[in-house]
């Protein structure tokens, strides 16, 4: 009986009778509930359901408007035979199983070519990811951040009688007008960047424009220098289209002009927040690339995603902006929380690049939906991107401030790096601490991570987990590290240098200047000040200067301090050893917590 296949979620999103309707159409199509078949009564399908029986009146009539099922006067609902007609497959005219399954191994593996791809490219995380209680994943984001009545808005709008006629009448390989319009008089201004929509060519997402470009910059010997680690899946991209790749190093600063560089025909570039390192660019370095792009004749790529979540003044320009500029040619993509499903990219380049990228897309026969293109077109044109991203970045900035403050407060030993922009963090751990052990011991208490294993490193993700739930994870994942790192470090039994008991910190503390690094790489100044008050100077990766106050006090023979904001405001003690200028803090059980320099005024 057909009332037999349906089984009903009442916790599903979608309603009953979109659930019964979808079960009978799969009952039909397979051929479960065969043509000419009659339906069981309303009233009863109600009952066996237990429904409303005008539910399952209106799931039958739309049944029956789709052509799935017929009426006849005073009979009721039956299967119609229509569906046969049109070449559905049953169950009966099915192959049997046996040969309709993988079939022989042998013979496909003698018939397929062999493919190789990297690990990196093949990690996968959990489907269930964002039902974990700390996902520290990248490029995923919060459900809750995407602009969903915003993009209901534009559906509505795009599917007026006027609207359809204009985009899906655009030919095979030919963009959407109005989306390219919006891209040159509202995206790329904001960067600086002023091109006609001659200069401009959509792709289906970023790893398709670096296809494109590949095939036409890159093979057949010439070398394209790209900073190490990359992002897996890029870098696979470049490796098939025949170039040969040259790591690039770089430091705090971005990559570093050299050898490697020099000897690149082409260079890819990301300076406004390097994945997965988190390195940005400095607009000094950005100058000096372009410089040494011009001296050796070299085209550079630049990927600018992730500039617009921005958490400290504004973004620094981009390369493709900057004098010496011509060479570079621009990729961007909108972030997933925008258009998830979508991913739209576009590259920015001179026109006679950009024929010859539309003449490969074509061969590709691959082009962004023309229904999508239109659908972002009106999302940028009616002002919800500038909305979205206003509002996200708000959040995301809560976020990021949170992880921040959980690496200074509970990994201080450890260097972490976090962009000014971007969506996740750089966590570096020592040799003697496996960064794939850590990851599987932090995913059975909940807490999921993203190893770098060629580098052992860890990418902290911060815009799919709420901020309230940030330093929770944080102190798991500092549980889980920090008796591996104390391993081989001195103790505050074995620590060299002078102890500093009560009477000497209260001697020598007053008037004493703290100077050092903190677990994000920022430099801070404290100032300890006689009538026990302190004040706090840092400088972060844009030179934003960031201030605080706080109390410091002794209790009993350990030195207690407590800021304002920093560190949850939260008080520490620590006992105290000097090593000349060095100053060395450690915890209550005598573990290392901290060290940094002493100075005087």
């Amino acid at each position: 009986m057909a009332e037999s296949l349906i089984v009903l979620d009442p916790q599903a999103e979608k309603s009953l009778q979109s659930q019964i309707r979808e079960k009978i159409i799969q009952g039909i199509l397979s051929g479960s509930i065969p043509a000419g078949q009659r339906m069981p009564s309303s009233r009863r399908m109600a009952e066996q359901l237990g429904v409303a029986r005008n539910t399952v009146v209106l799931a039958y009539q739309q049944l029956v408007d789709d052509g799935f099922l017929t009426t006849r006067e005073r009979s009721g609902f039956f299967v119609s035979s229509a569906v046969r007609e049109q070449g559905v497959i049953s169950h009966s005219e099915a192959l049997p199983a046996a040969t309709s399954g993988d079939g022989d191994r042998s013979f496909w593996r003698e018939h397929c070519n062999p493919v190789s791809v990297s690990r990196r490219a093949l990690r996968v995380r959990p489907a269930n990811w964002l039902q974990y209680p700390f996902p520290f994943v990248s490029n995923e984001y919060d459900p809750r951040l995407f602009p969903g009545a915003e993009w209901r808005e534009c559906t509505r709008d795009i599917y007026t009688g006027r609207e359809v006629a204009q985009w899906a009448t655009l030919g095979d390989n030919e963009d959407d007008r109005q989306l390219v319009e919006q891209i040159c008089t509202r995206l790329l201004p904001r960067r600086g960047i002023y091109v006609d929509p001659g200069q401009v060519l959509l792709a289906s997402g970023l790893p398709q424009a670096c296809y494109l470009l590949g095939q036409l910059l890159l093979g057949n010997n010439r070398n394209l220098g790209m900073v190490m680690p990359c992002c897996s899946e890029t870098e696979e991209i470049f490796r098939r289209t025949g170039a040969g790749i040259r790591e690039l190093p770089q430091d705090a600063d971005g990559p570093l002009l050299g050898d490697k560089l020099e000897s690149s025909d082409c260079w890819y570039l990301q300076p406004s927040a390097h994945n997965p390192t988190a390195v940005t660019t400095s607009l000094e370095r950005r100058r000096q690339l372009l410089q040494g792009a011009a001296r050796q004749g070299a085209v550079v790529i630049e990927n600018d995603c992730d500039h617009e979540f921005c958490y400290h003044g504004n973004p620094l320009p981009p390369l493709k902006s900057l004098g010496g500029g011509e060479s570079v040619i621009y990729l961007y993509q909108l972030p997933r929380v925008i258009d998830p499903g979508m991913q739209v990219a576009f590259v920015v380049a001179p026109k006679p690049v950009i024929q010859r990228l539309r003449a490969l897309r074509y061969t590709l026969r691959e082009r962004v939906p023309a229904i999508n293109q239109r659908l972002l077109a009106k999302f940028i044109a009616s002002g919800h991107l500038d909305a979205a991203i206003f509002r996200i970045t708000r959040q995301l900035r809560e976020r990021w401030t949170a992880l921040g403050e959980a690496l200074m407060h509970h990994l201080p030993k450890l260097q972490a790096r976090r962009a000014s922009s971007g969506t996740a963090c750089w966590l570096e751990l020592p040799d003697h601490v496996s960064a794939e052990q850590v990851q599987k011991e932090a995913e059975q208490q909940g807490l999921l991570l993203e190893v770098v294993r060629e580098y052992n490193a860890l990418r902290l993700g911060y815009a799919a987990i709420e901020a309230d739930r940030i330093e929770a994870g944080v102190r798991i994942l500092a549980q889980l590290i920090n008796g591996e790192v104390s391993e081989g470090e001195e103790t505050l039994a074995t620590a060299r240098g002078r102890r500093l008991y009560a009477a000497d910190l209260q001697r020598e503390f007053p008037g004493a200047v703290l100077l050092g690094t903190n677990a994000l790489g920022e430099s801070y100044r404290v100032q300890v000040m006689e009538d026990g008050t302190l004040l706090g100077y840092a400088r972060n990766d844009v030179d934003v200067d960031e201030t605080d106050t706080g109390r410091w006090w002794l209790n009993g023979d350990m030195w207690v301090r407590q800021w304002r904001n920093w560190s949850y405001g939260r008080a520490a003690s620590f006992h105290v050893v000097v090593d000349g200028h060095l100053i060395k803090w450690f915890g209550e059980s005598g573990q290392l917590i901290d060290t940094g320099i002493l100075a005087r005024e």
